[in-house]
């Protein structure tokens, strides 16, 4: 072997140049990458010891993704669904069209979301009564 495989040691375009440089590989084995490599070289060369700039991450969340946080926070034992099933919403998603169709009706953000739950507890009960199951 030409050199170490050890990532820390070299990088795979180091490893392939020795192995031209020492006759082990000749310009027809050479890989199609190592062409574009030499031609376009990286910014930064990929070490593994290279410290990565910091930046900063921003948050990003859509207006849904709260309500359903605090959705899933109060209501943690949900029904199981089984995701191959497409005919049956789950109650996360029957609970967010709910709100969104409330807060259409400028309902404020604490009213529409009480009045989804409730609507939500009432559905669940008259399919429970009428023998619909969402995980089937």
């Amino acid at each position: 072997m030409a050199q170490t495989r050890v990532e820390k040691v070299g990088t795979i375009y180091t490893r392939i140049s020795s192995l031209i440089r020492g006759g082990a590989m000749t310009d027809l084995e050479k890989p199609l990458w190592y062409t574009i490599y030499e031609r376009f070289p990286p910014k930064y060369e990929p070490k593994y010891d290279r410290v990565t700039p910091y930046v900063p991450i921003r948050p990003i969340y859509y207006k849904e993704d709260i309500i359903r946080a605090r959705f899933h926070k109060d209501y943690k034992n949900l029904d199981i669904m089984n995701l191959k099933n497409t005919k049956y919403l789950s109650q996360t998603k029957k609970f967010l069209d709910t709100y969104n169709e409330l807060k259409m009706l400028d309902l404020p953000d604490e009213a529409a979301y009480e009045q989804a739950l409730e609507k939500l507890k009432s559905t669940n009960i008259e399919d429970k009564k009428n023998n619909i199951w969402y995980d089937i």
